[in-house]
């Protein structure tokens, strides 16, 4: 019986988990993303028929740890740098709601940046997140731009004790980042899969608003609160979107788990 085949949890999670496995340790120490095997090769290794490895992959990719592009599949953790500008979902899953979210930028090239910080925040978002004074959080800063240089879009994300408290890969980043000033490369994308993987259920509410004071630099200002189910904040994220631009949507659909 291979490795893949034993244990009573069903098949395709023992081979996701075997793959996830492999893939890590096989990984080490290497430069650049992690490739994962082919359908046939795993297949083969682990001793199960393609149909279960093809379960056990889109699994994966449903919460966010491989991705599937043109040259292949890769781990996709939140150590993975490979540049995502648009973040799209991988090819072949669902669509889902991507985090920061904000304009629609798809039509044009763009190039994205973002740090994720651990401080204090202002008065009025002490107050919404229920800190208390000068006491610091998990802060996630976001920037799309044109190729020129033009900035289109800037996201300031703020989190509450309770997402952090909850959310296992959000509280793996606060203990992180109190030991650097500051990550320049945070892959949060798939924040809501992380959320709804915990049991919570984001209900996400925009706010917009226009900044009339130069007519010729119209920006939207649009604060996104998230709660849970039980209407505890997770969340609070500003964002300056240039509307001429890009497109603002408001569509938020869980994934499947």
């Amino acid at each position: 019986m291979s490795r893949a085949a034993t244990g009573a949890d069903p098949l395709y999670l023992r081979v996701a988990e075997q793959i996830m496995a492999d893939a890590r340790s096989t990984g080490s120490g290497a430069s650049g993303p992690r490739r994962i095997p082919s359908e046939r090769v795993l297949s083969a290794s682990l001793g199960v028929n393609r149909q279960t490895v093809r379960r056990a992959l889109e699994h994966l990719r449903t919460r966010g740890l491989i991705r599937t592009e043109r040259s292949g599949t890769y781990l996709d953790t939140a150590d993975d740098t490979t540049d995502d500008p648009l973040g799209q979902p991988a090819v072949g899953t669902a669509p889902r709601p991507l985090f920061p979210g904000g304009a629609d930028f798809r039509m044009l090239t763009v190039r994205t940046g973002a740090t994720l910080s651990y401080e204090p925040v202002p008065p009025p978002i002490e107050a919404l997140l229920g800190l208390d004074p000068d006491a610091p959080t998990l802060v996630h800063r976001h920037r799309i731009a044109l190729g020129s240089g033009k900035v289109v879009q800037q996201a300031v994300s703020y989190f509450s004790p309770t997402a952090i408290a909850l959310v296992p890969r959000l509280s793996r980043r606060v203990r992180r980042i109190r030991h650097v000033p500051r990550d320049t490369r945070p892959d949060l994308r798939h924040l809501y899969v992380w959320m709804a993987e915990a049991g919570l259920r984001p209900v996400r509410r925009d706010r917009v608003r226009v900044d009339p004071a130069h007519s010729d630099d119209l920006w939207l200002h649009v604060r996104q609160l998230v709660h849970d189910q039980h209407k505890r904040l997770l969340e609070v994220s500003d964002f300056r979107i240039d509307p001429r631009r890009g497109e603002l949507g408001y569509e938020f659909t869980l994934p499947a788990l």
